[in-house]
């Protein structure tokens, strides 16, 4: 056993030692009392700890994994099964992803899809199918010819 030391009828040991596990940490570790006295804080003498760095996980209420922050790395990395949902402002490098797209439907003539009208009236979804097949048809005429 480590050595105690004594001081108003107390008694504190010199020197701690740990067990092998703590918390995510392998090995063990001694803390030495370095002046014997009772408002000693003490000092590590040897370590052989190991600790682990674990990554963050954010799970589902199916246990799945869905997003994870990797221990060390300023970066988030979400599942391919999961869906990620912004409710309101998403930016990407200070830029607006949602006016980004906008602007490039608008350059690029994309026509605005309405599914709740589409869903009320089927031959709207025909139409916007038939309309981009025959887009899609010019311009392969036109890459071919190397008009793009």
């Amino acid at each position: 056993m480590a050595s105690t030391f004594q001081t108003n009828n107390s008694v504190y040991p010199t020197t701690i030692t740990l067990p092998k596990s703590i918390n995510g940490a392998t090995g063990s570790i001694s803390i030495t009392n370095t002046n014997a006295g009772y408002s000693s804080i003490g000092t590590v003498t040897s370590s052989a700890y190991a600790w682990s760095n674990p990554n963050t996980t954010f799970s589902s209420s199916n246990g799945q994994t869905i997003m994870t922050i990797p221990h060390g790395e300023e970066k988030m990395i979400v599942n391919e099964r999961a869906t990620l949902e912004v409710n309101g402002t998403f930016k990407m490098n200070g830029i607006d992803v949602d006016e980004r797209l906008k602007t490039i439907e608008k350059v690029l003539n994309i026509p605005t899809r309405d599914a709740t009208m589409e869903s009320k009236y089927p031959k709207l979804k025909k139409l916007y199918d038939q309309y981009m097949h025959e887009l899609e048809k010019m311009y392969t005429w036109d890459r071919i010819k190397g008009e793009e």
